[in-house]
């Protein structure tokens, strides 16, 4: 009986377990934002601004923006069924920063915001997102 019972507890303990790393990985999965490496085209800074990013919802319209080895990447690390892509493309000085805050509810609101840099070179910047499909953002700062 007692090996019984010891059995018992051990399989308990390895579902609980598994359990466990599935919430863990499906928390993971589900990260409201995620920042990406892929580097677009240049017709971004056409279309986009800091204040106005891109957004893209598909690998059809991810082509129009991105090169066929980015778009790629993108399918790889971006579910479009659940998530969408944000792209912030600007001109600025050198030392100009996108920065977001994500608000904790439900589901969450992310804010961005540009810090201006001191210094008087004109750069470009981009910045790519990929953000899950119920979450709310805005952009603050200058229109």
């Amino acid at each position: 009986m007692k090996q019984y019972q010891s059995s018992k507890n051990l399989i308990r303990s390895i579902i609980g377990m598994v359990a466990a790393g599935m919430v863990t990985g499906i928390a993971s999965a589900q990260k409201p934002i995620v920042s990406i490496k892929a580097a677009p085209e240049r017709i971004v800074f056409k279309n986009s601004a800091f204040n106005k990013p891109l957004v893209v919802k598909s690998k059809e319209e991810a082509a129009k923006y991105f090169g066929k080895e980015a778009v790629a990447s993108l399918v790889k690390t971006v579910d479009f069924k659940k998530q969408f892509v944000i792209v912030f493309a600007w001109r600025g000085s050198g030392g100009d920063q996108l920065n977001y805050t994500v608000a904790e509810t439900f589901p969450e609101q992310i804010s961005f915001s540009r810090q201006f840099g001191r210094t008087r070179d004109l750069r470009p910047h981009v910045k790519v997102f990929a953000l899950r499909s119920n979450v709310k953002w805005s952009v603050q700062g200058r229109k």
